[in-house]
């Protein structure tokens, strides 16, 4: 909803570039949970195979429904077709290889077109034409992030001591990037794989360390300390916006909450069936906002200018019954493909919720 509202024109809850990093950090938690715990793959290709199958139709529903609504009239970049024609042959292949197979997508922020030639670049933004329009599904970038996360974590996160090294590498450069006066600047800021890599690690440490810890102590076996916590990260997350902290120390803040208190969240959702089915559409909400609010803007005669808040909310609803619709038709059936991949694993086997009572792990299957 953050990354909604932000394309919609309205700063609102953690904001998009906060939301995309600490999905990165959830994102870390969960394939460590499904990597090192509960072993679902036989084989390194079975996770990989689940993850497209998870990712990919849903992606590309959007984005031939995104094409389709170019050739409509209704444009989520008015540069869309230009950059193709403008563009030199390399970029024009770079654009559709990403485009097609969601790889390179967040490569392509950082390369230009300078004198009719593709070179790399720190400043996307001096290309001409621009490259990132003639992305179909462009916020899908964070893609081309996760699915670097996903071709190394399968052998780095069940060694320790790598995912340590990693961590304090990627630390390091990002470091070393602000101390050089670019690093809080676009692209860097959190487009960059290798600087992105620590929340990644983070979250996967926040699973094999605090998780562990909470466990022993017991405390995950109180209902109320797990929608305690919960309660106290949805609250975070929603009046982030309201608190002016110096930056730095606002994004601290946040990051810390949700790397303390994330394993809480999992166990909390897995005895919920309704908090996994709402988890369940923050995928496809994503990659399909982009579209909502193209059409939005179309049809709704200058709301977005005269009632942005208004506007925005529109979006995010709109956002989500189109979320609720590709669940339905394009990942669910899915799941019956992906099942084969899956590991078969008895619910028994997998480190049970103490405050389930009735379900078992619900999100699971989700989650894997």
């Amino acid at each position: 909803m953050a990354v909604v509202f932000a394309h919609a024109g309205v700063y609102m809850f953690v904001g998009a570039l906060n939301g995309v990093q600490l999905f990165y950090m959830i994102s870390g938690f969960l394939i460590s949970f499904i990597l090192t715990e509960v072993k679902a793959y036989p084989e390194v290709k079975d996770f990989y195979a689940n993850r497209f199958l998870r990712i990919y139709p849903v992606y590309a529903a959007v984005a031939v429904l995104t094409l389709g609504a170019y050739f409509l009239g209704i444009h989520v970049y008015d540069e869309f077709f230009s950059v193709y024609r403008e563009a030199p042959w390399s970029a024009t292949i770079l654009l559709i290889f990403s485009n097609t197979f969601l790889f390179l997508q967040d490569w392509v922020m950082f390369f230009a077109v300078v004198d009719g030639r593709l070179i790399p670049t720190g400043n996307f933004m001096e290309s001409s034409p621009l490259l990132y329009p003639g992305l179909l599904v462009p916020q899908a970038w964070t893609l081309g992030v996760e699915l670097t996360f996903y071709l190394i974590a399968p052998f780095v996160l069940p060694r320790r001591r790598l995912v340590y090294v990693l961590l304090a590498a990627s630390l390091t450069l990002r470091a070393i990037f602000i101390a050089r006066g670019f690093g809080q600047s676009d692209p860097w800021s959190y487009r960059f794989f290798p600087t992105e890599l620590a929340l990644f690690l983070a979250g996967a440490l926040s699973h094999q360390i605090l998780l562990p810890l909470y466990r022993k102590t017991r405390i995950l076996r109180s209902r109320a300390a797990c929608l305690t916590a919960t309660g106290l990260l949805v609250t975070v997350a929603l009046t982030y916006h309201l608190f002016a902290l110096p930056k730095l120390t606002h994004n601290i803040v946040l990051f810390a909450f949700f790397l303390v208190l994330m394993p809480f969240a999992f166990i909390f959702q897995r005895s919920s069936a309704l908090d996994n089915w709402i988890g369940e559409l923050s995928f496809p909400m994503y990659i399909c906002h982009k579209l909502v609010i193209a059409i939005s803007t179309r049809w709704t005669d200058g709301l977005k200018q005269d009632q942005p808040y208004t506007f925005a909310w529109l979006c995010v609803f709109l956002s989500a019954l189109f979320a609720i619709a590709l669940n339905r038709l394009v990942a669910s059936p899915m799941e019956l493909v992906r099942n084969r991949f899956r590991k078969k694993i008895e619910i028994s086997t997998v480190p049970k919720s103490p405050i389930d009572r009735s379900q078992g792990p619900v999100s699971v299957t989700a989650a894997l």
